[in-house]
C-alpha cells in the first residue's frame, strides 16, 4: 500500500528539506572562500613574522603610562636588538626612577617558524647578585611588562604565529590602504582573536585590535610615524617613532616613545 502525506504535511516536509539543501549548498559555496582567506592569511602572517631587523641596534626610549585615574608616569627603557642568521632577539630593559624599584628586563627571541620565546629577569636594588632569568612559556605570556599595558605576547607579536590566519578584506585605515588580517588563538590563554591592519604598499603592521571570547575588545594597538635615520656605519634605516597600546577594560594607556637621532 502506498502512503501519501496530507497536503499540508507534505508542504512542510518539502520546505524543511529545501531549507536543509539550501544550508548545505551555502556551506559548500563558502568553503572555497574560507580556504582562500586562510591561504592568503597564512602567507601574509608568514611574511610579517619573517621581517628580520637589518642589523644589531641599541636604542633608548620612554614608556609613558596613564592609569585609570589619569595619573601619568614615565619609565626610561633601553631596547637592544641582536641579529644572527636564523634568529633575532629584542631585549627591553625598564629602568624605574624610584631607587627601591627593580630593573626589569624582558628578552624576546624571534624566528620565522617558531613561536617567540621570553626570558624575564629582575634585578632587585642592593641585592648581592642578580637573579637568573626565567623562561616564560606561551601559557603565561599574557602578563604585563614592567607594570605597563604591554603584555609579553604583545611585544612578541605572538598572534602572527597562531595557526588560523585569515585575510578578510582590503580597507582604509588611517588614510592608508590596508589588508585586514584576522588571527584566531587555539589556546585559552590571552586573547581569543586579533584583527590587524597591514599596509598594502609597505607590508607594515599599522594597527591591531585584540578581542576576548565574548568578542569584546580588550586592547587596541597602533604604530605612530616612521622616520629615516642614518646609522653610524652610514646605513639608512626606517625607524618607528612610537607605539601606543590601550587597555579598554582598565582604561589605561601606554606609549613607547623611541629616542631617535636628531634630524
Amino acid at each position: 500500500m502506498t502512503h501519501r502525506l496530507p497536503a499540508r504535511r507534505w508542504i512542510r516536509a518539502s520546505s524543511a528539506l529545501l531549507a536543509v539543501l539550501c544550508w548545505a549548498t551555502t556551506g559548500l559555496a563558502q568553503d572555497p572562500m574560507l580556504a582562500r582567506q586562510r591561504e592568503q592569511g597564512s602567507r601574509l602572517a608568514l611574511e610579517l613574522r619573517s621581517q628580520k631587523p637589518a642589523e644589531n641596534l641599541t636604542n633608548s626610549g620612554t614608556l609613558r603610562i596613564r592609569d585609570p585615574k589619569g595619573r601619568r608616569r614615565e619609565l626610561p627603557v633601553t631596547i637592544v636588538t641582536l641579529v644572527d642568521d636564523q634568529r633575532w632577539q629584542v631585549r627591553y630593559e625598564a629602568h624605574p626612577t624610584q631607587s627601591n624599584a627593580p630593573i626589569e628586563s624582558l628578552t624576546v627571541s624571534f624566528s620565522t617558524n617558531a613561536a617567540p620565546r621570553y626570558e624575564l629577569a629582575r634585578s632587585e636594588p642592593n641585592a648581592p647578585m642578580a637573579a637568573p632569568p626565567r623562561t616564560i612559556g606561551p601559557d603565561a605570556s599574557a602578563e604585563p611588562f614592567a607594570q605597563t599595558d604591554f603584555w609579553f605576547c604583545d611585544l612578541g607579536l605572538e598572534f602572527l604565529h597562531w595557526p588560523d590566519q585569515r585575510l578578510i578584506k582590503e580597507e582604509l585605515s588611517n588614510g592608508r590602504l590596508c589588508w585586514a588580517l584576522d588571527s584566531f588563538n587555539p589556546s585559552t590563554n590571552g586573547y581569543a582573536s586579533v584583527r590587524s591592519w597591514v599596509d598594502a604598499e609597505f607590508h607594515a603592521l599599522l594597527r591591531a585590535e585584540a578581542y576576548d571570547r565574548q568578542r569584546r575588545k580588550v586592547k587596541e594597538f597602533s604604530t605612530g610615524s616612521f622616520r629615516q635615520v642614518t646609522t653610524r656605519e652610514g646605513r639608512d634605516l626606517w625607524m618607528l617613532k612610537d607605539i601606543r597600546i590601550r587597555d579598554e577594560f582598565r582604561d589605561t594607556r601606554t606609549e613607547l616613545i623611541y629616542d631617535l637621532p636628531e634630524e
